[in-house]
């Protein structure tokens, strides 16, 4: 079983990892589509399919935003629908939050659990914004 230690002193077990999953995607076969390796965006340390390109959104009238952390540390971030490769973990917090009136919890890849970005949740509404240089087509 592998650990994985996130700042802030959270940590997770892969195995278990399914517990704090936010999505519940229906696999391509069951619904009938089968998704074109173009349309993907994988996770540039493994591999594994994180998203599509059609899960673009805007928020605040952008799909691309740049951002810095408290440590000067700067994100391109991109905004999606969905991220079905992605798992949010740890507890939501709304401090230091790029998007007014959100929180947010870490998105961390399902295969390797590099952190890939952020899951953004504003009432009922959620996105999650990842890091572009940690991705890949």
């Amino acid at each position: 079983m592998d650990t994985v230690e996130l700042s802030g002193g959270y940590e997770f077990f892969r195995e278990s990892a399914e517990i704090n999953d936010v999505s519940n995607p229906v696999s391509q076969e069951e619904n009938g589509k089968k998704e074109q390796p173009d349309e993907l965006l994988f996770c540039k340390s493994c591999l594994n399919p994180v998203t599509r390109k059609d899960q673009a959104i805007s928020i605040n009238g952008s799909h691309t935003h740049t951002f810095f952390n408290p440590d000067g540390i700067v994100f391109e971030l991109g905004c999606f629908s969905d991220a079905s490769g992605c798992l949010a973990m740890g507890e939501a917090t709304s401090e230091f939050t790029w998007f007014a009136g959100s929180s947010w919890r870490f998105g961390l890849c399902r295969t390797c659990g590099i952190h890939l970005g952020w899951y953004y949740e504003m009432g009922d509404f959620g996105f999650y914004g990842l890091i572009l240089a940690r991705l890949r087509e």
